[in-house]
């Protein structure tokens, strides 16, 4: 597994493209990204009951496990705006599919942007028209560019990577995501759009994809805030012809071809971890990373919400933002995590450095511990020593 120039185009048979239609004031707007062939598709949403119209028409769209085109629009977020929200992204999804011969039913749309405006929809028709013309396999940094909003960086990652019964031949996933705030499982407020040529079936795609999301995007925290906008798409198109990844029943029980399988995942894993952590060091005002490990959890569950409660916790953060050794304010977040676990067996350690031992404060340098909560990367070690479950979260 390497890491490879081209982003969301890098994988076969994919173009992508960017225009500004004047959405927002002199910069790229409106994203196409565009499969040779439809492919296999699958998607995840945000958990907010109020949902923007293009999330509410894709979940319906994505049961039918396949698309070919995705159509992004940064600036306007096409949320609260009622009926006619619903209709204009259906007049999107309409012209896009016309313009570029493709079904409609495998067109999906994603918006992003502020909240409440209608969609000046004549503008985005005229955009997709002039992007159609430059859809280009080099034209992933522009798309991945188009769908910013108050993101400082462009983010953008793809792998190559062999898979164990593929013989000769690479398989190939890529990524580009947006997002900086309003930072919070499930998901984020962000968008998500992940490419790759690799053959496989859709019970298995929607199964790698929902592993690797739950393993990043469900990992980060910023604001504790959750957006309306928030879709992860993944299409597989199959080009790099391999032997398909595939799943079947037995018993009842969905099994799944192992070993491509898991290497399939550990590359979609890497893409989507890469993208969530960008995401969280791209925050504005942001000015230090936070990675917060938890181990020894009796139960999934509980490692989560006490790493969620940590990375939300605005007393840590200013703790850390300010380099004081305040570890109270840790052992505050992991009891108010609505667990039950036992205090009195609780180590926490920033870095390297212990600072409280079953419970209670440790024999700590504090001038040590300032040095170390000096650097711009922090990791925040809770060993709960109360089971074998443990998570992984990041923040700032």
């Amino acid at each position: 597994m390497r890491e490879i120039k081209g982003g969301i185009t890098a994988p076969e048979g994919f173009k992508a493209s960017s225009v500004w239609c004047g959405i927002k004031r002199n910069k790229p707007d409106l994203a196409l990204i565009y499969s040779k062939i439809p492919a296999v598709a699958w998607g995840m949403f945000t958990t907010n009951k109020v949902k923007a119209a293009p999330v509410q028409i894709c979940i319906k769209k994505i049961c039918q496990k396949r698309a070919q085109v995705i159509v992004v629009n940064s600036g306007n977020a096409n949320v609260c705006t009622g009926e006619k929200g619903i209709q204009d992204a259906k007049k999107i999804i309409k012209v896009t599919s016309h313009e570029l011969g493709v079904r409609e039913e495998d067109v999906l749309i994603a918006s992003t942007g502020t909240m409440g405006k209608p969609l000046p929809v004549l503008k985005i028709e005229e955009g997709i028209k002039k992007a159609k013309e430059t859809l280009s396999s080099n034209g992933g940094h522009q798309a991945a560019e188009a769908i910013l909003t108050t993101d400082r960086t462009i983010k953008e990652i793809a792998l190559e990577t062999d898979l164990p019964r593929r013989g000769k031949g690479k398989v190939k996933i890529g990524g580009m995501a947006k997002g900086s705030g309003m930072i919070s499982p499930n998901l984020a407020t962000m968008l998500c759009f992940i490419t790759t040529d690799a053959c496989i079936s859709e019970d298995a795609l929607k199964e790698a994809l929902r592993n690797s999301v739950n393993k990043s995007f469900n990992k980060i925290s910023v604001d504790g805030g959750m957006s309306t906008n928030d879709s992860v798409f993944i299409l597989a198109n199959g080009l790099a012809r391999n032997k398909r990844i595939r799943t079947w029943r037995k018993k009842k029980k969905l099994r799944i071809d192992s070993e491509d399988f898991h290497s399939f995942c550990q590359a979609l894993d890497y893409i989507c971890i890469s993208l969530a952590k960008m995401i969280v060091r791209d925050r504005v005002g942001a000015t230090k990373f936070i990675e917060i490990k938890v181990k020894g959890a009796p139960f999934p569950q509980d490692a989560h919400r006490i790493a969620r409660s940590i990375a939300n916790s605005n007393l840590v953060k200013t703790a850390i933002s300010g380099a004081f050794p305040y570890w109270g304010r840790v052992m505050a977040a992991i009891g108010s995590a609505h667990t039950k676990i036992k205090i009195n067996k609780v180590d926490v350690y920033f870095d390297d450095i212990k600072v409280v031992e079953k419970g209670v404060v440790a024999n700590v340098d504090e001038k040590k511990l300032k040095e170390i909560l000096k650097n711009n990367e922090i990791v925040i070690k809770v060993q709960l020593n109360q089971g074998n479950c443990k998570t992984t979260f990041w923040g700032n």
